[in-house]
């Protein structure tokens, strides 16, 4: 045996100390120490913290808990840019992403091996690693949405037949390894979770599977870092709304080949109404943090939508402002752009859609929305920095012809869309990219169909593809602008450019602005007029 049981009940039990927050001082980076970076409820973070525990590290690798929701600045500035856990600080560098970290506790440091020399093992090992990123959390986390026993018993069959492989012990690999310490934290989640929501047990004609999860539990070095089942199921329960009766979906995302997928809880927000004029001003810069957004501007949804594929709904409180009559003190106390989206957060405002997904991705918990990939991020500027060329493009097309005017930048994306080819999004993977264009996408391909029987995807497969991955995403499809709305706002707009066209080469330049700025105010109504006039283009 390659493991000793023996040693795993010599497992020191630690008191868990208390996460570190914003208000946390930084450690001493660098000075010798190795410091495991952890979260106590995520599951990928305690991958590590049990290959820890279990090789007898805990006197050389010290715990340090983050307060995720809450997490220090420094975090991201001095240890890990990537702004996420677990991440390791060792021999004056730091090291993240779940799968290869236990692989590196395990090699480089002293402890009982968790990886067989056995060549079978090790290859059936390895396929075992590879599944549960690309295979097993991936549809266990897409069955909440449909039927958990009949979606989940692939996957769950694949596990039980896996624990036949080798008969010299209870665990994958016959004896306890990497493999195991990979799967538990998210079988553990999934059992609590399935059988307490959906009456689904998971280990029922299982038999390999339910003893794995026995001789699980008999180890001091996994279980003292268990999730408690009363925090999973409220986690569950409290994002999902189902004793409340609502619909919820779950997104996945997946940022790498070595990061787990993501589960994200979308919640089907009520929409509060929009504060104009006469609405009093929040209690500003009391500790919430707020988005200042309008339902219809596809700027301010960018950033709605990245709030809540990260699931921050209960983190970022929207408040929707009627931009036709909006109230003065938005101006004189909160945003002096006076124009959406804006971000309240840390005793400050910050405003402009691109810079706001990104802060948002990078200073909050949630999957990360950029791809750690070099090729994939330097691709990813470059289609950000397009957008710009993009919609000036169409709607400078809305005067012209706009089959053959929009013709260029839609090929352009069309193109992008085939530059990676380990997912339908820009980038593979869904990401910021997808965020920033779809906003845009959606109202051009209903206003040009509409208005000029012009459809933006014809000879545009991926295109068509990528729109129609977009409209399974609930975290996107919950901020849509009702299509009819969208329609009536282009045929405004067009009415107003042809006042400019008939009239901006017979008068003045002064005088022009002046009569097009009456003639919007007669033709439009005020709210439509404050989106075209300043927002819109």
């Amino acid at each position: 045996m390659f493991f000793s049981l023996l040693f795993i009940e010599r497992s020191l039990v630690e008191d868990r100390q208390v996460p570190l927050d914003a208000t946390s001082n930084l450690p001493t980076l660098f000075d010798g120490t190795t410091r495991l970076y952890i979260s106590y409820t995520c599951p990928f973070a305690q991958r590590v913290w049990i290959t820890r525990n279990l090789k007898g590290l805990q006197e050389n690798i010290k715990l340090v808990p983050i307060d995720l929701p809450n997490r220090p600045a420094w975090f991201k500035e001095k240890v890990n840019p990537a702004n996420k856990v677990p991440a390791l600080e060792h021999n004056g560098k730091i090291m993240g992403e779940s799968l290869d970290l236990i692989k590196y506790v395990d090699s480089n440091f002293e402890g009982p091996s968790l990886y067989p020399l056995d060549p079978e093992k090790r290859d059936f090992g390895e396929d075992m690693l590879k599944y549960v990123d690309t295979t097993f959390t991936k549809v266990v986390f897409g069955s909440f949405k449909g039927d958990p026993a009949k979606d989940t018993a692939p996957v769950f069959d694949h596990l039980e037949n896996a624990l036949q492989k080798f008969d010299d012990g209870p665990f994958f690999l016959g004896d306890l390894s990497l493999v195991d310490v990979a799967y538990i934290p998210f079988v553990q989640r999934f059992q609590v979770f399935l059988g307490e929501v959906f009456k689904y047990d998971i280990t029922a004609g299982r038999p390999k599977l339910a003893a794995w999860i026995e001789e699980m539990n008999k180890m001091v070095a996994y279980t003292q870092t268990i999730t408690d089942s009363e925090y999973v199921i409220n986690f569950f329960k409290k994002f999902m709304l189902i004793d409340s009766g609502f619909s919820f979906a779950v997104n996945l995302y997946t940022a790498s080949s070595s990061m787990l997928v993501y589960m994200k809880i979308v919640v089907l927000e009520h929409r509060p109404a929009s504060l104009d004029a006469t609405a009093d001003p929040p209690a500003l810069f009391d500790g919430t943090t707020r988005l200042y957004t309008s339902y219809g501007c596809p700027y301010a949804q960018r950033v709605w939508i990245t709030r809540n594929f990260k699931g921050l709904q209960e983190k970022i409180k929207l408040v929707p402002l009627n931009l036709g009559n909006r109230p003065a003190w938005y101006k004189d106390k909160v945003y002096p752009e006076n124009k959406v989206p804006a971000l309240e957060h840390n005793g400050k405002i910050i405003g402009e859609s691109l810079d706001l997904i990104k802060y948002l991705d990078n200073t909050f918990e949630g999957p990360s929305l950029f791809p750690e990939d070099q090729a994939k991020r330097e691709f990813g500027e470059e289609l950000l920095k397009y957008t710009d060329t993009f919609t000036k493009t169409m709607w400078a097309s809305l005067k012209g012809d706009p089959f053959t005017e929009t013709a260029p930048v839609l090929d352009y994306l069309e193109n992008s869309l085939y530059k990676f080819d380990d997912g339908p999004f820009f980038l593979g993977q869904f990401s910021l990219v997808d965020i920033a264009y779809i906003p845009f996408i959606e109202r051009f391909q209903i206003a040009l169909n509409e208005l000029f029987k012009c459809d933006i995807t014809v000879e545009r497969p991926k295109l068509s593809a990528w729109i129609e991955e977009m409209n399974k995403i609930d975290a996107y499809v919950q901020t849509k602008t009702d299509s009819k709305e969208i329609v009536e706002i282009f045929k405004r707009k067009l009415m107003v450019r042809s006042y400019e066209y008939c009239f901006g080469s017979l008068l003045d330049l002064n005088l022009t602005r002046v009569f097009i700025l009456a003639v919007r105010k007669q033709a439009l109504s005020s709210e439509v007029y404050e989106q075209l006039d300043g927002l819109w283009i």
